[in-house]
């Protein structure tokens, strides 16, 4: 009996422990579920998740706190780390429309398209009326097969008077590349429901296409305006504001998100773009801590992260944060598509394209890694490679122009300029205000000969972009291979009507009187545009080139000396006196006027520019090159003619992989010019890139024009057509 009595006392112990545990999980799970709901209704989420993660740890069958933590992390816009509690969160309650548009979402965001259609369809068999359902799905479309499934879906949905229906209809009509249709959808929407912040927004994205930028701006700040602190809208007013150069307004609007929502992360990664364009780069990193100390793996920060140390020279970490990144989220077709490009800034293609093979072999659909690839193959020589993988894009996804763009710039590559006049005439058809495609069908017609039709492309491209002197050259150049001189100063006429003395209008007549072989009237024009702005380049060149064909550079000399007697600071009489004296073959002479020029005028690219080369090329002194040529590309880095020396005085310095990105987007830049093309291709057969080397130096042999180098491009060309050339197995001394 004793015994008995000891085992019910025990027995009623464990039961009273256990009842007084699970008392206590139920009440410490209540407390962290009711800590969690009002660290949510109040924004706290930093708080929110915190509370919610116990809950679940005490709970894991609780549908509400995976739901909450996956509609936090996707108002952050961390697609990847919502998705797997969403996952949950449906499983748990199979019909709640809510989650499972949430996990549409995220699958959206991913380029996941298929799983966001299969989201967004669920939710449609259950809420045959769901406007969020129905508009993820119209955005899920792409290819014709996805965009006629999706109008089928759209014909069934009940609503028809909604601005979901509306919504879901633009987005169907924007892939279809009907603008107009589109845009009297998303009034119908605004007239149902004015205060509809994505329907502001779909309106400010049309405005982009049709390229109106102010009306653009206007419909993303209504929008932004009528969204909650943590949105896409906002997001987007502020990307769009940074991206026109309004650096305070998109400070604003970041420095409005971080304060009202601090643990909002999109806000700080902004902040730290706007830190990386006012190169603040250490400012950018301290700005990114506030992501990491939330998740230390936020994709959009890292890559910001990247960014931020390729722009201070760290290239080997920015791609090892990257990586990093890659093994967190291993099978992620962003991750592996962002780590692609920084292999490309630290000219690594092979490896570049590894990566975005991988990306293609997830999501085969989503078109950008195909895209690069193509890319990458295209600059590489190999435009016979791209042929088939762009005509498989364009069937999927006609509306695709880069992918067209880069169909006929590969036929262009192998001369097979009917094709790549075909595709470009078609995208002229299909987008008749789109000057792009005029200008490049007009180089497509230049490369084959066709001039008139070359000269029809460009004055097509000329009326769609009234201001785009580039154009008008070029038809000037057309007018005077033909010797049409009066055709060449009537179209500059009629361009500069408005304008009859600007320096433009004054090289214009310069180039067509050298033409004509007027020297002295073409040089008083060419005088007249330096007087006016000296920073023109071309009036330079033209001008010199004015002076050796009359045998009058001794002259010139003379009177730019005298000149600047009168008048030591004059800029534009310096330049052309460093110029002459560099013809002359008098190296010293023209770094003297070069430096003097630079001690008035310590910031003008083009004389900072030329004494970079002078000094790499004639005086031997490459570090005072380097660091003349770094400045003058932190000034002007979108000018070609200053990437190119920049890129080849790394190359004299041994630096063949620094230098190749950069000589890279100079060339493709300034195709026609063959020193460039020379350049690039000694800097890809040095780092035994043999392809790319023989389709720049293909070019550069190619040039009627003479250029220091010609005869070495015909060298180092024979070398790599025998076999005996660079080769990506050779070290760089043996190639040296």
């Amino acid at each position: 009996m004793q015994a008995s009595r000891t085992l019910f006392k025990i027995v009623t112990l464990v039961l009273a422990v256990t009842f007084i545990t699970a008392c206590s999980k139920e009440t410490r799970k209540g407390r962290f579920l009711a800590e969690a709901d009002t660290y949510f209704k109040a924004g706290n989420y930093d708080k929110a998740k915190l509370s919610y993660l116990n809950v679940v740890r005490l709970d894991p069958q609780n549908a509400l706190a995976f739901e909450r933590i996956g509609a936090m992390w996707l108002e952050e816009n961390a697609p990847l780390r919502a998705a797997p509690f969403l996952i949950k969160a449906s499983e748990l309650e199979p019909n709640n429309a809510q989650s499972r548009i949430r996990l549409a979402r995220c699958y959206l965001a991913a380029e996941d398209l298929a799983n966001a259609t299969k989201e967004a369809l669920k939710v449609l068999e259950k809420v045959p009326d769901s406007g969020d359902a129905i508009v993820v799905l119209t955005d899920a479309a792409r290819s014709n097969e996805e965009i006629e499934e999706a109008v089928q879906q759209l014909q069934k949905f009940p609503k028809k008077d909604d601005a979901s229906f509306h919504l879901a209809s633009a987005n169907l009509f924007l892939y279809k590349r009907d603008l107009a249709a589109a845009g009297d959808a998303l009034q119908q929407a605004l007239a149902v429901d004015p205060k509809s912040s994505a329907a502001h927004m779909a309106m400010g994205d049309l405005h982009l296409l049709q390229k109106d930028p102010k009306q653009a701006g206007e419909d993303f700040k209504k929008a932004a305006d009528l969204a909650p602190i943590r949105s896409i809208e906002r997001l987007k007013y502020a990307a769009f504001k940074l991206g026109t150069g309004d650096l305070e307004e998109a400070r604003k609007v970041s420095t409005d998100m971080t304060r009202q929502a601090p643990d909002y992360l999109p806000g700080w990664c902004l902040l730290g773009e706007l830190a990386l364009k006012d190169k603040k780069y250490d400012q950018a990193l301290s700005l990114l801590e506030n992501v990491f100390s939330r998740d230390p793996q936020y994709i959009d920060g890292r890559r910001m992260q990247s960014d931020v140390l390729l722009a201070k020279g760290d290239a080997k970490k920015a791609v090892e944060v990257l990586e990093g990144l890659d093994a967190t989220y291993p099978g992620v077709l962003l991750v592996k598509y962002q780590l692609a490009r920084a292999y490309l800034q630290i000219n690594n293609p092979n490896q570049a394209k590894a990566a975005l093979e991988q990306a293609i072999s997830i999501s085969p659909n989503y078109p950008d890694p195909t895209l690069l690839l193509a890319e990458i193959n295209l600059h590489a020589g190999h435009g016979d490679i791209v042929i088939e993988p762009m005509i498989n894009l364009l069937k999927r996804r006609p509306d695709l122009k880069s992918a067209a763009m880069l169909l006929a710039a590969a036929y262009g590559s192998l001369d097979r300029f009917d094709d790549a006049a075909a595709i470009l005439e078609e995208q002229a058809r299909l987008a008749p205000q789109d000057p792009q495609t005029q200008t490049a069908l007009g180089l497509t017609f230049r490369q084959a000969k066709r001039n008139d039709e070359a000269r029809q492309a460009f004055e097509k491209a000329a009326e769609l972009a009234p201001d785009n002197l580039w154009l008008v050259d070029q038809l000037v150049d057309l007018d005077l291979l033909d010797k049409h001189f009066d055709a060449a100063r009537q179209r500059i006429r009629q361009q500069f009507q408005k304008t009859p003395d600007s320096p433009a209008a004054h090289f214009f007549e310069g180039k067509i009187l050298v033409a004509e072989g007027k020297w002295d009237s073409a040089e008083a024009e060419l005088q007249k545009t330096l007087q006016l702005d000296p920073n023109f380049s071309s009036a330079y060149d033209l001008l010199v080139q004015s002076y050796l064909a009359t045998g009058k550079l001794p002259q010139a000399v003379s009177q730019l000396q005298a000149e600047l007697s009168k008048t030591p600071k004059n800029a534009s009489a310096l330049m052309t006196l460093a110029l002459l004296y560099e013809r002359m073959n008098d190296f010293p002479k023209a770094r003297d006027a070069y430096e003097k020029l630079l001690s008035i005028e310590p910031n003008f690219v083009p004389a900072l520019n030329n004494l970079a080369y002078l000094y790499a090329e004639r005086l031997n002194d490459v570090d005072k090159a380097y660091d003349l040529a770094r400045k003058a590309r932190e000034l002007q880095g979108q000018d070609p003619t200053v990437g190119d020396t920049f890129g080849w005085v790394l190359y004299k310095r041994g630096d063949y992989q620094q230098a190749l990105p950069i000589l890279q987007a100079s060339a493709e830049k300034a195709a026609d010019n063959p020193e460039i093309q020379f350049h690039l291709g000694m800097t890809a057969y040095m780092m035994g890139q043999t392809d790319l080397a023989k389709v720049a130096l293909q070019k550069a042999v190619r040039a009627t024009k003479d250029f220091p180098g010609k005869d070495e491009s015909k060298r180092r060309l024979a070398l790599l057509e025998s076999g005996t050339g660079a080769s990506a197995d050779l070290s760089i001394s043996q190639l040296e």
